[in-house]
C-alpha cells in the first residue's frame, strides 16, 4: 500500500502554477543528459521503484528529463498539442498563452516542497489522470518523495504518460523529438527503424496500457512490445533542418 503523506495541504494551485522565469533557466536537453549521467550514473534503482509503484496502482505516471525546448515570453506556457505534421501524426509543443483547455502534464519539484508546472497538454486522458491525481495524490506524492530521496529533483520531472492521441500512432520503435529554433516548436513523431543519429533518452515510465509513453530503460523481464519510447534528436536542437531526422523543421 502506498503510504505517502504530503508535507503541506494539497490544493489545486499546488499543481497548476507555471513560471516562465524558472523554465528559461533550465538546461538544454544534451547538457541535462550529460550532467545526469556524470553525477547519477546509477539512477535505475529509482526507476525500479517508480515502475513498481505505477504498475501496482495502474496509473500512467513516469518521469521526464528536465530540459527546455526554447526561451519563452512572460505570460506564456509550454503546451503540447496533437496534430498532423506533414501528413503524419505528431505531438507539437510550443509556447502559448494558457486557456481552459490545457492540463498540467509534468511538474518541476521546488526546494520548498512545492510544485511548478513543467508542461501542459490538451489531451483528454491527461485531463482524466490529472483529476485522479488531485483527488487521490498519494502515488504521485510518493514518486515526488522518491525523486527527492535520490536527490534527482534537478533532473527528473514527474509526468503523466497516457495520451488518447496515441491511438493515431503505430505501436513500436518509439518516438523522436526535435526542437526547431526557426519556428520555435518541438515536434515528436515516430522514430524510423533505420535511424542511427545521436539521441538523448528523455522519458522513463512503465506502460500501464498500450496508450502510454514508456521509457528506454527496461527491466530484462519487461515486455516492451507495445511501448511508445521517447528520445530527443540532439542534432536538431541547433539546426533548422537535419538529415538525421524523420522530418524537416
Amino acid at each position: 500500500m502506498c503510504t505517502a503523506n504530503p508535507t503541506y495541504p494539497i490544493t489545486l494551485s499546488d499543481f497548476t502554477t507555471f513560471s516562465s522565469i524558472k523554465y528559461n533557466t533550465l538546461p538544454e536537453v544534451e547538457v541535462a543528459s550529460e550532467i545526469l549521467q556524470q553525477q547519477h550514473p546509477n539512477f535505475t534503482e529509482l526507476l525500479d521503484k517508480i515502475f513498481s509503484l505505477t504498475k501496482e496502482y495502474s496509473i500512467d505516471l513516469g518521469v521526464r528529463l528536465i530540459h527546455k525546448h526554447m526561451q519563452i515570453e512572460e505570460g506564456k506556457v509550454m503546451i503540447e498539442k496533437f496534430q498532423f505534421h506533414q501528413k503524419s501524426p505528431a505531438f507539437v509543443t510550443s509556447a502559448d498563452f494558457p486557456n481552459d483547455q490545457i492540463y498540467p502534464s509534468s511538474w518541476l519539484l521546488e526546494d520548498d516542497s512545492k510544485l511548478l508546472v513543467f508542461e501542459y497538454s490538451t489531451d483528454p486522458r491527461v485531463k482524466h489522470t490529472f483529476e485522479k491525481i488531485i483527488q487521490v495524490p498519494s502515488v504521485f506524492l510518493e514518486i515526488c518523495k522518491l525523486i527527492r530521496e535520490y536527490h534527482l529533483e534537478d533532473f527528473f520531472a514527474p509526468c503523466i504518460t497516457g495520451r488518447d492521441s496515441l491511438k493515431f500512432f503505430e505501436i513500436g520503435n518509439g518516438f523522436l523529438e526535435a526542437t526547431c529554433p526557426e519556428t520555435k516548436v518541438s515536434i515528436l513523431k515516430k522514430r524510423p527503424h533505420d535511424y542511427n543519429g545521436k539521441i538523448v533518452h528523455a522519458l522513463w515510465a512503465y506502460p500501464v496500457d498500450k496508450y502510454c509513453f514508456s521509457g528506454e530503460y527496461k527491466k530484462s523481464n519487461q515486455d516492451d512490445s507495445n511501448a511508445f519510447g521517447c528520445s530527443n534528436c540532439v542534432s536538431c536542437s541547433t539546426c533548422y533542418t537535419c538529415s538525421h531526422c524523420t522530418f524537416s523543421c
